[in-house]
């Protein structure tokens, strides 16, 4: 799509832009008009070895107090299903909430909590996530087995319909011609807002009219550390860099030594232990592999570029910036396939760490939801922002730097053009 070009060619950049010259020289060739839905096993993208030690995880003595929770936890459930009989929803809903959170990896609460979600709240999405995490925890689980023979296919083709309107989406914004002024404000806007949410969510303080100051003005602002500067600085220098410079590394705002390197030491993200330094040279060449496999490239573009991020931020091959280098793999694809660079909003961090933790435990569909709900919100600020979708919605509201909303407005008498007002 040719109005994406000038920041398309987004690629690794700063830290990992190898992953996307094998990516590009393989994915150039496919049809992207036929896509496969991956297999179920396919969508568990996660080493073998990791289910299994998780699985044994399960297995070791419990404390007395794990063991107290657990029982206390089935206690609630079958109070809560003694409100669901009672017509008392709202108090059942409630209290499984809370059995969940007191023993997550419980199979016998995890699906009495899914089919109270499937039966009684019509959310047979979340139900059926339910049935596969307790089925990760006990695979032989039967009321979760039957369960999920029933739910597995209704959700495969609620995301299927999702993903084809995110195609009919990018179609409708493929046929508004480049020389729009009004795209070309909304993609403007869309790069600051990209930058400062990208920055946003790994921790950056600034706000989104410092950072647009330093991307228009490169002046520094007062009260904020160089590395917050060098942050979007560093994230600029990557989206724009040409393709003509691909096989170089973008290391002028970054850490001269780690920059691009492979770590040399074990990090901890969260909750999270990512692979010792030992094994990424070879979990980085089997990434670059799965990038470059048929099926790989067979997948939607979204779906594509969910599960390459997830799989390069899982690995976190290097000491700093996984998270921005995962999310520029992953707008590089979306990219090439005609979609505009999908916005996650620093609002929705928490939202964004619970989906990559539950795709750390085996389910990473919950996550390719979460990228293709951020992707169709994108796509509809840049239909929103030309005129090509109603009823009009606001862009990125509610920011923690004092709202700031966009509006369209009529740029003068008689003319059609639209104008983004900023009122934060």
């Amino acid at each position: 799509m040719n109005h994406f070009t000038h920041f398309a060619i987004f690629f690794m950049g700063i830290f990992c832009s190898i992953c996307v010259i094998f990516f590009t020289k393989n994915y150039s060739g496919v049809d992207k008009t036929k896509f496969s839905l991956p297999s179920e096993n396919f969508l568990q993208v996660r080493d073998d070895y990791q289910v299994r030690k998780f699985l044994d995880s399960s297995e070791h003595p419990e404390t007395a107090d794990v063991v107290g929770q657990k029982n206390e936890a089935l206690s609630i459930v079958k109070i809560a299903e003694e409100f669901k009989k009672d017509g008392k929803e709202d108090k059942a809903l409630k209290l499984f909430e809370h059995a969940i959170a007191l023993a997550p990896k419980h199979p016998e609460i995890l699906t009495k909590y899914g089919e109270f979600l499937e039966h009684s709240q019509r959310d047979v999405v979340k139900a059926d996530q339910m049935y596969f995490q307790a089925l990760i925890v006990n695979p032989k689980h039967d009321a979760a087995l039957q369960n999920r023979r029933r739910t597995a296919n209704i959700v495969d083709s609620l995301d299927q319909e999702i993903l084809t309107e995110l195609d009919k989406k990018r179609d409708a914004l493929s046929q508004i011609h480049e020389s729009s002024a009004a795209l070309r404000r909304a993609k403007k806007e869309a790069y600051f807002q990209h930058i400062y949410h990208s920055v946003g969510i790994e921790g950056n303080t600034m706000s989104l009219s410092q950072t647009r100051t330093i991307l228009e003005t490169r002046m520094a602002v007062a009260g904020k550390s160089i590395d917050e500067h060098n942050e979007i600085l560093g994230l600029d220098s990557a989206l724009k860099f040409i393709n003509a410079s691909l096989v170089n590394r973008v290391l002028g705002h970054v850490d001269p030594v780690e920059g691009g390197v492979l770590r040399t030491t074990q990090v901890y993200v969260g909750g999270h232990i990512p692979p010792g330094p030992g094994d990424l040279q070879i979990l980085m060449s089997r990434f670059e592999q799965w990038l470059n496999s048929p099926q790989t490239v067979a997948l939607h573009p979204v779906k594509l570029a969910a599960l390459a991020h997830y799989k390069l931020v899982h690995i976190h091959p290097f000491a700093d910036g996984n998270g921005r280098t995962s999310r520029l793999l992953m707008n590089t694809i979306l990219m090439r396939a005609g979609y505009p660079p999908a916005i996650i909003a620093k609002q929705q961090r928490l939202q964004y760490y619970n989906a990559l933790q539950t795709a750390n435990e085996g389910d990473v569909r919950p996550f390719v939801r979460f990228i293709a709900e951020c992707t169709g919100r994108t796509l509809d600020l840049y239909l929103w922002a030309t005129g090509s979708l109603t009823p009009q919605i606001p862009l990125m509201t509610d920011q923690e730097d004092g709202g700031m909303v966009l509006k369209v407005e009529p740029e003068s008498e008689g003319s059609g053009e639209n104008r983004i007002k900023d009122d934060g």
